[in-house]
């Protein structure tokens, strides 16, 4: 898409240091095909950051488990504890860890049909969570479990969201290599802002430009770049904007 064209979509909503962010990212040379080291203190801050949260959470995350089983014993139906989706980051796939909040026989079936599952549509379809998932997912709590994947070394807690294979390759192809060469994360730029009318290609141009200053920047200044990240993204999820 045009850069004027894609500027006059997000400029109803977005601030004016967003579209001016947007312009530079439009502007950046190529990102060199190389893995891009994650800086020591935005790693500390992962391991902080998840073992704190699983740390205060751990109750929850029990309780959480327990009713799955529970409600899954009630209707007769066998299911997993966890729902583990292929993801990329930094150009390897890893298991995403979500609470299994969908029906069982909605996933068997759209495995015994072949169909490749996307569950953000399954969220939203309003026929395939179960009760226990449709409260874990309106209080973001079926995202708990991808604390452990930022814990071990996954992802991290800032960086471009993950996608499935099949948004990779289609991103490869259009020569965005963001979730190739830097560790990905459960919120980053385009996140953070949701509720300014930004579009996907908007989000591969936040993406690039934080890529650029994880490539650049020395660690303390991704830190703080992180933190403001993070507390933007609290703000979102208050208003029930979603990740």
């Amino acid at each position: 898409m045009p850069f004027d064209v894609m500027e006059q979509k997000a400029a109803r909503q977005a601030p004016p240091e967003v579209i001016e962010s947007l312009k530079r990212a439009a502007e950046l040379p190529p990102l060199p095909d190389r893995p891009i080291k994650t800086p020591f203190l935005k790693r500390c801050f992962d391991i902080a950051f998840s073992g704190l949260i699983l740390a205060l959470t751990l109750p929850l995350f029990v309780a959480a488990m327990v009713a799955i089983a529970l409600e899954n014993r009630l209707r007769g139906q066998k299911g997993p504890l966890f729902y583990l989706e292929p993801r990329i980051s930094q150009g390897r796939q890893f298991h995403f860890r979500k609470f299994f909040i969908f029906k069982p026989e909605v996933i068997q079936r759209l495995k015994d049909e072949g169909t490749f599952i996307h569950t953000k549509f399954l969220e939203w379809d309003g026929v395939s969570l179960t009760r226990v998932g449709r409260i874990l997912q309106r209080s973001y709590l079926d995202e708990l479990p991808q604390m452990i994947n930022i814990f071990v070394g996954d992802i991290s807690v800032v960086g471009p969201r993950p996608v499935n294979l099949e948004v990779y390759e289609e991103a490869l192809e259009r020569g965005v290599l963001n979730w190739k060469v830097l560790r990905t994360g459960i919120t980053g730029p385009y996140q953070s802002l949701k509720g300014h009318g930004l579009t996907r290609q908007d989000q591969y141009l936040l993406d690039r430009t934080y890529v650029e200053m994880v490539r650049t920047k020395p660690g303390n200044e991704v830190l703080r770049a992180d933190l403001k990240m993070v507390g933007r993204t609290f703000l979102v999820m208050a208003r029930a904007q979603g990740l």
